[in-house]
């Protein structure tokens, strides 16, 4: 279960829901009917738009894995279809992303080159790389990297104890 949404991020998909409502008001005084353009209809609106989107009851119910989904249909809603497409491929992707980004900062805090982590990749998924194996391996691979970095970590913090009970020895 991810984080629930903030209070900003809250606020711009309110202001997204309200521009579309408007320009669904817009639209439809155009045509020559009356639509109801009350704060409660306003409210009632984004609701439905963000069932729509993720099948959830409201913003309060989203979550971050819904936040792009949500943008994404807003956007789509005042006719921005680039910038809802981009979103829509962030939502898609994040969870992708997200790992990606796991292997980097775990190949950093070890010390480890990046090749290091496609090598394993290769190693371990008969020669396909980072870019090509699926979520889950990549998970493997960063479990990997994590545990061969504890290791060697331990290695090194050990190291200086034996040679200090050994000096003690003699």
């Amino acid at each position: 279960m991810s984080a629930p949404l903030s209070k900003d991020q809250k606020r711009y998909l309110s202001q997204l829901a309200t521009r579309a409502f408007a320009r669904d008001c817009a639209l439809a005084r155009g045509r020559q009917e009356s639509p109801d353009s009350s704060t409660k209809a306003s409210d009632d609106y984004r609701r439905a738009q963000v069932a729509l989107a993720t099948g959830k009851l409201g913003l309060r119910c989203c979550s971050q894995d819904d936040y792009k989904l949500v943008e994404g249909h807003f956007l789509e809603l005042l006719g921005h279809h680039g910038a809802a497409f981009n979103a829509q491929v962030k939502a898609a992707t994040e969870s992708r992303r997200v790992i990606e980004h796991k292997i980097v900062k775990a190949c950093e805090e070890f010390g480890f080159a990046l090749s290091y982590a496609n090598k394993i990749c290769t190693v371990q998924n008969h020669g396909a790389g980072l870019d090509v194996v699926d979520e889950k391996k990549l998970w493997n691979i960063f479990y990997t990297i994590r545990n061969r970095g504890l290791a060697r970590r331990r290695q090194r913090d050990a190291a200086p104890a034996l040679e200090t009970s050994n000096l003690a020895l003699a």
